[in-house]
């Protein structure tokens, strides 16, 4: 038996000590904690101060995982039988798989109450159909990865997120692509609207090529998510390293994919908001790339593959 002495970082919470064991799960004693405290356990976050850190100079507190046991979370009661972490009281919460879910729910919603309610789709062009079918298609096979692949390495966020998230997808992919896409082509625009409600005209054999292209894509998007799941296919949420398919080459294939759809698609509509997405969203997942692929060499060390890139094969 051991003693642990959790110590409030946040003023709502209280001071105890707790007698536990080195093999005790963090999240049994983040629940034991908050029902003291009155407070939803997900709001709770342990973290334990290590050694000074030898470059800064400064004391490294580094948030306990609560999949982990204290041992596994590098807590040594080896030493000592007495140790202190602190609790804070991270405000409310929601769960990763509904803030994906509610992302992924506005594009749908918003796309169609503007193809079907603001403009009249019985005069759409191939090109708008198109789009229409493949935004679809894009943002149900995310939902179907949301409720059956994915796997989550944390089970909450923080609430106030959820806006920031959806405004992404609700804003940049849902209003400003939407209403740009499906307007009327046979309206001959002048001005700034002749660049804002344009829309190539493609033919049938292009519109094949290019679905099939972006099919072929998607479906290579939803691979790497499965090989991901496997991973983890024992309940653990440990972090492992990925291997098969494009993996090889490159850390988050999943984002190279998801990268070529829209650019794909925004080739295809030849619409600035189409093209707006794009950027934005492979800016961001390039950022997201490169610092969980150093979090991976960081993690690994010699045993992660030297040869891989982030997201791009061969390049970055």
């Amino acid at each position: 038996m051991v003693n642990l002495l959790i110590t409030p970082r946040s003023k709502n919470l209280k001071k105890i000590n707790c007698d536990t064991e080195p093999n005790t799960r963090v999240q049994a004693i983040i629940n034991a904690y908050a029902k003291v405290n009155n407070i939803n356990p997900n709001r709770v976050k342990l973290s334990y101060a290590f050694d000074d850190d030898p470059k800064t100079k400064k004391q490294v507190r580094k948030t306990l995982k609560n999949f982990e046991t204290l041992e596994e979370n590098g807590l040594d009661f080896t030493q000592t039988d007495t140790l202190t972490v602190g609790a804070k009281d991270v405000g409310p919460q929601i769960g990763w798989r509904l803030v994906y879910f509610i992302e992924y729910l506005g594009p749908v919603l918003i796309h169609s109450l503007i193809y079907y309610g603001l403009y009249n789709p019985t005069y759409n062009t191939l090109t708008q159909k198109a789009a229409y079918i493949m935004t679809l298609l894009h943002y149900l096979k995310r939902e179907y990865e949301t409720l059956f692949v994915h796997l989550f390495s944390a089970d909450t966020m923080p609430l106030s997120y959820l806006f920031r998230n959806c405004g992404h997808y609700w804003i940049f992919n849902g209003l400003l692509m939407a209403y740009s896409m499906y307007a009327p082509q046979s309206v001959e625009y002048t001005g700034y609207k002749k660049i804002l409600f344009h829309v190539e005209d493609r033919t049938v054999d292009q519109t094949e090529i290019f679905a099939a292209l972006w099919v072929l894509c998607a479906i290579s998007n939803f691979y790497c998510h499965w090989l991901l799941r496997q991973l983890r296919s024992d309940g653990s949420r440990e972090h492992k390293i990925p291997h098969g398919f494009l993996f090889e080459y490159v850390s988050f294939p999943n984002y190279f994919f998801e990268s070529l759809c829209w650019l794909i698609f925004a080739i295809y509509v030849n619409n600035w908001s189409a093209y707006l997405f794009y950027v934005i969203g492979t800016g961001t997942m390039m950022d997201w790339a490169i610092k969980k692929h150093h979090k991976y060499i960081k993690e690994f060390g010699d045993k992660y593959p030297k040869g891989r890139k982030a997201m791009i094969p061969f390049i970055f």
